[in-house]
């Protein structure tokens, strides 16, 4: 089976660095605002962050079998999702007439 898993695990970190340490300054940020939709629009890279961390830690660890299983893989289709719909939710209320507490 074919998951997220199967990118390499240096990939995988960058990927991770690439989308959680931003993800990490912007609920920092949203939170020393008070603007707690900023926390919404970071869970996703966030999950997704996090998601790869230990993907490659397992990889590391030698635990190819427990990555190939479905669970995981469901696991990873939720957080892709979480981190696209948080994207697309981000994108669309940029330039609309929401007005959002802090901005």
């Amino acid at each position: 089976m074919k998951t997220f898993a199967t990118l390499p695990p240096v990939a995988m970190w960058v990927f991770a660095a690439l989308l959680g340490l931003p993800a990490l300054f912007d609920i920092a940020s949203a939170l020393s605002r008070g603007w707690f939709a900023g926390i919404f629009f970071a869970l996703g890279p966030l999950m997704m962050a996090l998601y790869l961390a230990w993907c490659a830690l397992q990889r590391r660890a030698g635990r190819a079998a427990l990555l190939e299983s479905p669970r995981v893989a469901l696991i990873g289709y939720i957080c892709f999702g979480a981190f696209v719909g948080s994207f697309l939710v981000k994108i669309m209320t940029q330039g609309s007439t929401l007005r959002l507490p802090g901005l």
